[in-house]
């Protein structure tokens, strides 16, 4: 019973902080979107601010985009599945430094968040937070009772002999 209640409260304690790590990851989301516009000197630099610019693409791999923003040649590290746009190198491209650093790249067939984008595993935490309270419970239920009714079998059969 005392491993069954550790178990518990494992899960338990793994569960909330799961769940108070998604809301601080809201929290990142939210000063995101609420970020005022960057200045053109902290464009680049890491002010708490936003701002969307042109730059040209000059490299793309599934793992990461290399822009030209006005003659500063900044990298991205992002996820791409599938086929890339063949004909994406060269072309315009609209992207979006937040902290000084991309987060948003569109154009030339693609609209995708970089692996620096704020809002990347809130739902994933907030999901597996809860997975962990409501499963953990579950299983740590099922496997006291299944342990009990084990139990109760073999001392009702051993009391017979």
């Amino acid at each position: 019973m005392r491993r069954a209640l550790l178990a518990l409260a494992g899960f338990w304690t793994v569960g909330v902080l799961m769940l108070v790590g998604s809301r601080y990851g809201s929290s990142g989301l939210d000063r995101f979107h609420d970020a005022p516009t960057c200045s053109p000197a902290q464009t680049f630099t890491a002010t708490d601010c936003r701002a969307t610019v042109g730059a040209t693409l000059t490299a793309l791999t599934n793992s990461q985009a290399t822009m030209d923003v006005d003659g500063r040649r900044v990298s991205a590290g992002l996820t791409l599945h599938g086929q890339l746009p063949g004909d994406a190198v060269g072309q315009t491209v609209r992207v979006t430094l937040y902290r000084g650093t991309v987060v948003h790249l569109e154009g030339a067939g693609l609209n995708v968040d970089t692996d620096d984008t704020p809002v990347d595993h809130t739902g994933d935490f907030r999901l597996a937070g809860l997975f962990l309270l409501i499963g953990g419970t579950i299983l740590v239920g099922a496997g006291t009772l299944i342990r009990s009714g084990r139990s109760t079998r073999y001392s009702s059969s051993s009391g017979t002999g």
